[in-house]
Parts: C-alpha cells; structure tokens; sequence
C-alpha cells in the first residue's frame, strides 16, 4: 500500500508525535535501547553497553555528568508538513544523514561556521532536477530547511525523511542556533537574511538558560499543548 497523501492519515500509521524543531517525528532506533524510551537522550541502561555504547570525544562538558558516552547509532522518522513546513535552525555535534523516503521534497539550507561555506541542497525524487536521495550532514554544519510546497498537483502533504545520527542523538549535544550567532559568523546581507528566517524565536532564552533538554523534554508528553501542536501542524 503507498503512502497515505493526508498527514492525518500518517501520524497513526507512524506514531508521529510534533518535534522541537518543525513537523512531526518518531525515533525508531536507537542502539541497545527501546526507541522513544529515553526522550532524546543517550540511554546509558543499554543491552550490551561494549557494544552499544561508544565513546565520543569533546564532549565531556555537554552532559551534567560528564559522561561522553553515546548510543551507537540513532535513527527517526522525520516529517515536515504543509502546515509546519520549516526546520528551524540549530546543529548537532553528530554526524546525519537524511534519506527520502516519500510524499514532497525538501530544501536544506547548510552552513559552515569555520569555513563560511553555505550549500543549498534538495531531498526529493527527481534526480534530473538535482534532487538527492540522501544528504549527509556533518556534525558541526548549521542546518534549517523548508517543505517544497510548489507542485499543486501534488496531493502529498508531508515529506517523509529518515535521519540516521552516529554517535546517537543526544539532546546534550543538539544546539540551536540564535539571531546573535547569525549576526556574528554571516557578513553576506541575502544569506544572513536567510538564515535568521529560521532562528527559533526562543533561540536565545532556551540557550541563555541552559534549557535545551528541558524544552525539548516537553514535547514526549502528552495534554493540551502537545493536542494543539499537533492540530496546527495538521
């Protein structure tokens, strides 16, 4: 059976719940542990931790207890909607690669704060318009994109993308990237502009006050806010 084109349809089929960074997701690996059973976070209490578990370096100060340790290996269901068509903008310590996997295709945006290297780049399946099957990320690269909305005879209203994450995603290691970073590492007008459309308008509070994993805890439960969130996104 083909994929569902009503996003409706595809949050039961996929146990989608809304994601911090846009769109809606669904963990469905995560090495030695239960996919979703630790909230983003690295789960230490794994099957065969020799294996499971790799240890990461520079990474000592981004947990309170210091431990550098991360699953091996992660990977979601990620998927941006007509109504929730952006990924806001941040980057991660890890490596990612994204695969397509159905309905729209993607715009992602990438820059290099070292380098000062900006690529744009589309995930879809039409490879003689340049599209791409996978993107890979480095660990480091700023990232944000958007949903490819300009095709009206297509009756998709998602994209779904795979996302796998070596070392494992860790929130302690994921990072939201603010106006003033913006401002700070981008000197060229049109790309800076770009790239402030997609700051998190809390970016700077959440970082100001060390609430990434906090914030981030909020969307795994459920109750009103998560109802609205997903109505919107919908």
């Amino acid at each position: 059976m083909p994929l569902p084109p009503k996003i409706a349809d595809l949050i039961p089929a996929l146990g989608l719940i809304p994601h911090p960074e846009g769109g809606f997701f669904v963990e469905t690996f995560r090495s030695g542990s239960t996919p979703m059973s630790t909230q983003g976070q690295t789960g230490l209490d794994c099957d065969n931790p020799n294996v499971s578990l790799v240890t990461t370096h520079g990474r000592v100060s981004n947990r309170p207890d210091g431990d550098a340790r991360r699953n091996a290996m992660t990977s979601i269901y990620w998927v941006p909607t007509v109504k929730s068509t952006r990924l806001l903008l941040a980057y991660n310590h890890s490596d990612h690669v994204h695969y397509y996997q159905g309905g729209k295709p993607f715009h992602y945006s990438l820059y290099d704060p070292k380098t000062a290297e900006y690529t744009k780049v589309t995930l879809g399946p039409d490879l003689q318009k340049g599209q791409k099957l996978q993107v890979c990320v480095r660990g480091g690269l700023w990232k944000c994109g958007i949903l490819d909305t300009s095709d009206e005879g297509d009756e998709y209203e998602y994209c779904v993308i795979g996302e796998a994450v070596a070392p494992g995603f860790d929130f302690h290691d994921f990072n939201w990237v603010t106006k003033e970073e913006v401002h700070q590492h981008m000197s060229e007008p049109k790309e800076r502009e770009h790239f402030l459309d997609f700051v998190n308008v809390d970016a700077t509070e959440i970082k100001t006050k060390k609430r990434t994993v906090a914030a981030a805890a909020d969307f795994y439960t459920e109750g009103e806010t998560t109802a609205k969130r997903v109505k919107s996104r919908s």
